[in-house]
């Protein structure tokens, strides 16, 4: 009953986000739901699944769609991933706990930042065999191998690298609400969470948010009171090719580089080594003039060939966006704002309803052309 309640109140990503907008503390969603500069890179990351069409074959007999897909040797019971998102405890409390164990019951890939507000342990025992680990690099890299054999004890299959943040970016929302973590209790916050006593009730309970996963590192004594100060001590602003064929050797298992845009960048990982990249401006969040990955992706797997998987993010919003990716040649796609969204509107069974939401979504768009699998999508792109 709770999910059909859940899909006639919430039946898109956008009720979602209007939904985790009248939820959460102005400073929880504007970090949530803001990008670098004037936003301009959001913008441009929708208009780039909106410009895909497909073309339909009504005539053709019709069954119901596979949409199972995998980028390496596992096949997934649906061809999108829950992606990285930092801070996600302030989002809503026990977030990544929610998410792993709703893509561990659907079959999906949970990505968990190194930035999450819950530790590698926590998640890996929820999200098994379904567990993908995301790494920032770090200025000490035996703190950083330490953390890659955390998620391979965790049971964490995939380790993805970011590379895509070589100094801070300028979210201006943030700028005017002054983020740290945990929140200032200042006079305007204690207003703003005062009108939202959902969120408030759930972070009383949880206590305040901090970076589980780095809390061993930090140095004796200190607690880093924003992200910019954690950044500036533990996080490694620059990653060069020594730095990613180090990790290569370490990691036995799948290695995606995440950030990668330019065809320079993609030949250099091939030849490292590394299984897959996944082309990403980072949703719009590092800054606002970058390139969108379906811009790039033609070029990129002309340089690379087929044996270099390319994962998609930035701007997916439905299941039409990730048959859209899959029509322009993506491998496999990846959404954090939408999922994020789901588990802010409505707590805890938010993260099933994200997964019910978009299961739903990409059947119907496949149904709607004749599309008998995930494979067959780009023979419908109008070219």
């Amino acid at each position: 009953m709770f999910r059909q309640n859940a899909m006639r109140k919430f039946p898109s990503v956008a009720d979602l986000e209007i939904g985790a907008r009248r939820r959460l503390p102005r400073f929880a969603f504007d970090y949530l739901a803001g990008g670098a500069g004037d936003e301009d890179g959001i913008a441009r990351n929708r208009a780039a699944y909106s410009d895909v069409q497909l073309v339909p074959n009504y005539l053709e007999e019709r069954d119901l769609p596979d949409l199972s897909a995998g980028p390496f040797d596992r096949q997934y019971a649906l061809p999108f991933g829950i992606a990285p998102v930092g801070l996600s405890g302030l989002i809503w409390p026990g977030a990544a706990e929610y998410l792993a164990a709703a893509a561990r019951r659907a079959d999906i890939p949970f990505c968990l930042s190194t930035m999450a507000t819950s530790s590698i342990e926590a998640v890996g025992a929820l999200s098994g065999d379904n567990g993908w680990f995301q790494l920032y690099p770090l200025k000490d890299h035996e703190i950083e191998k330490n953390i890659i054999d955390r998620a391979r004890a965790a049971g964490f299959e995939v380790l993805v690298v970011t590379v895509d943040t070589p100094t801070t970016r300028r979210g201006l929302r943030e700028i005017k609400n002054g983020l740290t973590v945990p929140p200032k209790l200042s006079p305007v916050n204690m207003a703003r969470i005062a009108f939202n006593p959902a969120w408030a009730l759930a972070n009383l309970a949880s206590g305040a948010p901090k970076f589980e996963t780095l809390v061993p590192y930090y140095p004796k004594g200190v607690k880093f009171k924003s992200v910019a100060e954690l950044a500036t001590n533990l996080l490694a602003r620059g990653i060069g090719w020594r730095e990613i064929e180090a990790l290569r050797k370490h990691w036995s298992g799948p290695m995606i580089v995440k950030g990668i845009l330019s065809v320079s960048d993609a030949r250099h990982c091939a030849r490292l080594g590394v299984d897959g990249l996944l082309l990403s401006n980072h949703g719009g969040r590092q800054s606002e003039s970058l390139v969108h990955p379906l811009q790039m992706i033609d070029e990129i797997r002309s340089a690379v060939g087929s044996g270099l998987k390319l994962l998609v993010d930035s701007g997916v919003r439905s299941g039409l966006d990730v048959a859209r990716a899959y029509a322009r040649g993506a491998d496999f796609v990846f959404l954090g704002r939408a999922f994020m969204y789901a588990v802010a509107a409505l707590g805890a069974p938010g993260a099933d309803h994200g997964v019910d939401l978009l299961r739903t979504e990409v059947a119907q768009a496949l149904a709607q052309i004749g599309c008998p699998d995930i494979a067959s999508l780009p023979e419908f792109l109008r070219n």
